[in-house]
């Protein structure tokens, strides 16, 4: 490639997107939104596998990390979204929680969306659209079971983000064209999404004749202080309720979490709070209260720590 090589750093910051409700100005390169895990490949000696908040997953995911060995190429970082797909090839996501948790990983796809370093070339200041077009010819060197290029979508952001909605897709993602890989939130990767849905830290749960009638959730604020954030009710199926038992069960404290506490007519418990869950929802309140939530899985990749309200960001 004519450039200069270097150390292949142990750690990758990842690009963070921006949430907006509408498509911005500008020239713009869009992608299926996928629903599922961010997951970062590092191919040195051999692969490695971390989340966006850098636990290795190498050993959790074996057949995938067999599969990017095939890649003819030493001192590589990948950035990309492990997901399962369903009857449609659509994002499961409840599909892809019940894989990690049973270790039945075999069918997990990998689409891979941005190259950031090949054979110990550092490439995230080049433009994403040469980053890219890098990566596709890479994949197309050999014929993976379990990695996929993550296409760029020839259309407007309107009508694609209306056909994925229509597809029940969760959205579509953004990047600025001529844009760098800075590793932050600068406002050049942009999702827009079909329905309110985000993470949402577990403070305790409500009784009844099942063992939990709702959960009750909570977002940091700015501060880094937990608020509660309400209630969700609905969502739970068999298994994923029985999963959730087992992990809440241990976590029962005597005291709420917050420092102000709602007064809950319902029988309720308490619980630590270091699991998260993402929810979808109506909307949410002036008060910071969810409508009409929908429980969807258990978040194993983020910790409760870093999860606060997504808000629209200024583009620029």
């Amino acid at each position: 490639m004519g450039a200069k090589k270097s150390q292949l750093p142990a750690r990758i910051q990842p690009q963070l997107v921006a949430l907006l409700t509408r498509p911005p100005a500008g020239e713009w390169a869009y992608e299926i939104k996928f629903d599922g895990y961010r997951m970062f490949a590092r191919i040195d000696v051999g692969v490695s596998l971390f989340t966006k908040n850098g636990h290795d997953w190498t050993a959790r995911m074996p057949r995938l990390a067999q599969d990017l060995r095939s890649l003819p190429i030493r001192g590589a970082w990948l950035d990309g979204e492990v997901i399962v797909q369903d009857v449609d090839d659509r994002p499961a996501f409840q599909a892809l929680q019940e894989a990690f948790a049973t270790s039945r990983t075999d069918q997990l796809v990998y689409f891979a969306f941005d190259l950031l370093f090949i054979d110990h070339v550092d490439l995230r200041s080049y433009p994403v659209e040469q980053r890219r077009e890098l990566l596709r010819i890479l994949l197309q060197q050999v014929d993976l079971d379990q990695v996929r290029f993550s296409d760029t979508l020839d259309a407007d952001p309107a009508s694609l983000l209306a056909s994925a909605c229509a597809l029940g897709i969760e959205g579509i993602v953004g990047k600025r064209l001529g844009s760098a890989y800075a590793g932050e939130r600068d406002g050049s990767w942009i999702k827009l999404k079909c329905v309110q849905r985000q993470e949402f830290v577990i403070l305790g749960y409500t009784r009844s004749s099942t063992g939990i009638g709702s959960l009750l959730v909570g977002l940091h604020d700015d501060a880094g202080q937990l608020q509660y954030a309400g209630r969700v009710r609905s969502g739970f199926t068999g298994r994923e309720l029985d999963r959730l038992k087992y992990r809440l069960l241990p976590l029962a404290r005597a005291t709420a979490p917050l420092q102000a506490a709602p007064k809950l007519a319902a029988s309720l418990v308490w619980v630590e709070p270091v699991l998260v869950c993402e929810v979808k929802f109506a909307e949410l309140t002036p008060a910071g209260k969810v409508r009409h939530a929908v429980y969807i899985a258990l978040r194993e990749d983020k910790p409760a720590s870093a999860i606060s309200l997504e808000s629209d960001t200024d583009p620029v």
